[in-house]
């Protein structure tokens, strides 16, 4: 079997990123989407693991339910650095596999955009950390990893921003990831991922559950190199609500889709990736397009 030296798969669990549609409370999630799209699913061998994060982001225009934008004008950027530290224990095993914990911890900076209403501001400071456990198997083609994670609220929030770098809500997800190898250099991989959001306390706005699945499609050069592209679908379950009521009337849903290329390099030491995502569908969401630059060390 072709085995792949190439980790940065592992690179994608805890990176914050809050975009406009977070700072405005339209289907906030803690999840960073679009960052599990290289070997998703390979928790990696014990030891400890320090990983950088890198987003780029701009926004183009915010999106309303039928895909226009609105408010006419709208834009923003965001800069998002995180760290997070992940341990892979050799023993105890449990069911099988592989047990981790891990922790994060980002900081982000971002500013909107309103001309129409002549507004604009921004806010930067560290956002809501994050903790969790992760349990992995893997097989000669096919790896695999479940995912429990709490988010905290003790991120930089203030309810006179037009973005916060913390969502003020504690957050929980459950994730499933896998990395399948159909033929000798072809990787397919994902990570299916359950958001729950509580309510805001500042705003008594809460966000909806929502289900997304980062994906790759990878061509292994070698044992170090990879070519492939990558992106995520995102798709909210159940309304957004203020005091108990749909949001806004119809619950202010939140879908979307991006695509685009990446590349990576990586041995069992270190490695890092680069990767471009572009918006081709949004409703109730930021639309634009973000650069990854991602990195990774075992200590």
């Amino acid at each position: 079997m072709f085995k792949p030296r190439l980790y940065v798969g592992a690179l994608g669990v805890a990176l914050l990123v809050q975009t406009p549609a977070q700072a405005l409370e339209n289907g906030a999630t803690s999840y960073p989407v679009g960052i599990m799209t290289v070997m998703s699913g390979l928790l990696g061998a014990p030891g400890t693991y320090l990983y950088t994060y890198n987003k780029f982001e701009n926004i183009t225009s915010l999106r309303d339910g039928n895909g226009n934008a609105n408010p006419p004008g709208a834009d923003g950027g965001v800069q998002s650095h995180a760290l997070r530290v992940v341990h892979v224990f050799e023993q105890p095993t449990l069911f099988g596999g592989n047990l981790a914990i891990q922790a994060a911890l980002p900081y982000v900076d971002g500013t909107l955009h309103f001309p129409s209403y002549g507004i604009s501001g921004g806010g930067r400071g560290f956002g809501d950390p994050l903790f969790g456990v992760l349990l992995g198997w893997q097989s000669q083609t096919y790896f695999q990893t479940i995912e429990l994670d709490v988010v905290v609220p003790t991120g930089s929030y203030q309810t006179n921003r037009l973005f916060n770098p913390g969502n003020n809500v504690t957050s929980g997800y459950l994730a499933y990831s896998f990395t399948w190898y159909p033929l000798r250099q072809i990787e397919i991989s994902s990570k299916i991922n359950l958001n729950y959001s509580s309510v805001n306390s500042a705003t008594h706005y809460q966000s909806g559950v929502q289900l997304t699945a980062d994906y790759g499609i990878n061509y292994h050069i070698n044992q170090a190199w990879l070519v492939g592209v990558g992106g995520y679908a995102n798709t909210q379950l159940n309304d957004d609500k203020i005091n108990g009521q749909p949001a806004f009337g119809d619950g202010h849903r939140t879908h979307e889709v991006t695509i685009g290329p990446q590349v990576g390099y990586g041995t069992q030491k270190w490695g890092g990736m680069v990767s471009w995502q572009q918006h081709v569908y949004a409703r109730n969401a930021a639309y634009g397009n973000a650069l990854w630059v991602n990195a990774y060390y075992k200590f």
